[in-house]
């Protein structure tokens, strides 16, 4: 059973440096200072909430613009959408 727990972490490790190639950023991120690396952690922070805020945003302009086309339907042309659950 050891030998076989020992080949499977050497094929992970194996499959480990593959990924870190193919991806390509991680190597860059390790040359830079100890220091840095709150601020970066923090910059993906912000920079996931931001596009977090955008998808909301782009989410409540998309259900006001339909709701302003039930509006238009109805006032304009007379016909309901009703939801029903």
């Amino acid at each position: 059973m050891d030998g076989l727990g020992a080949d499977l972490w050497r094929q992970l490790g194996a499959q480990w440096v593959d990924w870190r190639e193919r991806i390509g950023f991680g190597d860059r991120l390790t040359l830079l200072p100890g220091w840095m690396a709150p601020g970066l952690a923090l910059g993906a922070l912000l920079g996931l909430v931001a596009l977090s805020g955008i998808a909301l945003a782009a989410l409540g302009v998309l259900l006001t613009a339909l709701f302003l086309a039930a509006l238009l339907l109805e006032a304009v042309f007379g016909l309901r959408v009703e939801l029903r659950f």
